[in-house]
């Protein structure tokens, strides 16, 4: 994240839960989860973890209104999102805590960079020499 960087488009903390990078306090200031302390992350994560039934509705509520942008590859991203946010109506927790920000906010906590080095799979997230494509990357997946 750069001084330059916008996020004038974040209104509210879910907006921020498909990112890894920053989180916006109570009086509208970014911070890189990278400058937080540990014990503070581990605040803010149990904030989202107490409001997940609110943030689940709220979401579900915005979505209902059907993708903004227009074509087949945004119906697409929508209906996937959407199957998620449904499946995770009977546990919202759950859902929440599998959200990249909430992620970010448990390694922060335990004092770790917000961005593992390495992805579960093995291999380093940035490797000049051999890159790997970690798209297809899952938990338990193991790669020789």
């Amino acid at each position: 994240m750069s001084d330059s960087d916008d996020w004038g488009w974040v209104t509210h903390w879910t907006d921020l839960l498909d990112q890894d990078e920053v989180w916006r306090d109570a009086q509208g200031t970014i911070l890189r989860l990278d400058d937080m302390e540990p014990g503070y992350c581990g605040r803010v994560r149990a904030f989202c973890l107490r409001n997940a039934e609110y943030a689940h509705s709220l979401l579900l509520y915005e979505m209902a209104h059907g993708p903004m942008p227009s074509g087949e590859v945004a119906v697409d991203g929508f209906n996937r999102e959407w199957d998620m946010m449904d499946a995770a109506g009977d546990d919202p927790r759950a859902w929440l805590e599998e959200a990249p920000l909430l992620i970010a906010l448990k390694y922060r906590a335990e004092g770790l960079p917000a961005r593992p080095a390495v992805c579960h799979c093995g291999y380093p997230f940035e490797d000049d020499e051999a890159p790997w494509d970690h798209s297809a990357c899952h938990p338990g997946i193991v790669v020789d």
